[in-house]
């Protein structure tokens, strides 16, 4: 049975971090459990934050279809036959605070959290053992916070080792047009008097480049734990930002611990 590396979600709201990995077979799988995740406070941000966060991992499956909750994401494959998946997600992506610890970053306001809607298409292949996973996916902003569009390509592997020890390995990039990366890269004018630092206009282009590992423990048939901890690297006009030249970093790691009971 191949069960999650990574599922972390918030019930409301959803907050994810990592590779998902769903489970196969018909009928209902849940995950319930606790998870502590360390990150950057915001995108781009040098100062990170430790949260407790529910841990929350569902998949419901009939035949190819499935519905499932994966890494902050609720995707749902309406492809039959089995030859790839395909179908709707629905994305949860959290903004900026007003309580961060940056005092200029702070002055810029707060940005809202997002809802992300679109599609994904992923194919998997059995390889040396394992399961490495191709996936792409596009998405636009459902409100008013980015109004954007942005897409992530990527690659996953996962293997199981022995009957309690599983790996998993993830490398993806992200694309974003102008209007979300000005969202959280951008200074306006009146942001640059209020913050002190430079007025910058983002442009589209690649915002990051992330790779990242999974580590899970099956303690008995339902108690398992997992770890799972990533690199990314802003690049092109996101690390370009005088947020992040002046106040933050273009590295941006994340470590997420997790213990669960699965249904």
């Amino acid at each position: 049975m191949k069960f999650p590396l990574l599922t972390l979600c918030l019930i409301v709201p959803v907050v994810g971090g990592g590779a998902a990995r769903a489970q196969d077979g018909d009928g209902l799988r849940l995950s319930l459990g606790a998870a502590g995740v360390y990150r950057p406070e915001f995108k781009g941000s040098k100062d990170y934050e430790f949260k407790p966060l529910p841990f929350v991992g569902l998949r419901y499956g009939r035949g190819d279809y499935y519905v499932a909750l994966e890494g902050g994401a609720l995707r749902a494959n309406v492809l039959p036959g089995g030859f790839m998946e395909f179908g709707p997600v629905l994305a949860y992506e959290r903004g900026r605070k007003d309580d961060i610890k940056n005092l200029a970053v702070r002055r810029l306001g707060e940005i809202d959290a997002a809802v992300n809607a679109g599609v994904f298409a992923r194919k998997r292949f059995g390889v040396a053992g394992g399961t490495l996973g191709i996936q792409a996916e596009a998405l636009t902003d459902t409100g008013k916070v980015h109004k954007g569009v942005f897409a992530t390509v990527g690659l996953d592997y996962d293997r199981t080792l022995n009957d309690r020890w599983s790996v998993g390995a993830d490398l993806s990039t992200t694309w974003a047009d102008r209007k979300y990366m000005q969202t959280y890269y951008g200074v306006s004018g009146a942001g640059a008097l209020a913050s002190g630092l430079s007025p910058y206009v983002a442009k589209a282009g690649i915002e990051k480049v992330e790779v990242g590992a999974s580590l899970r423990y099956r303690i008995s048939d339902r108690w398992s734990a997992l770890a799972h901890g990533s690199y990314g690297r802003l690049v092109d006009s996101a690390a370009d930002s005088s947020i992040v030249v002046r106040e933050g970093s273009a590295n941006q790691g994340q470590v997420v611990f997790a213990l669960f009971y699965s249904f």
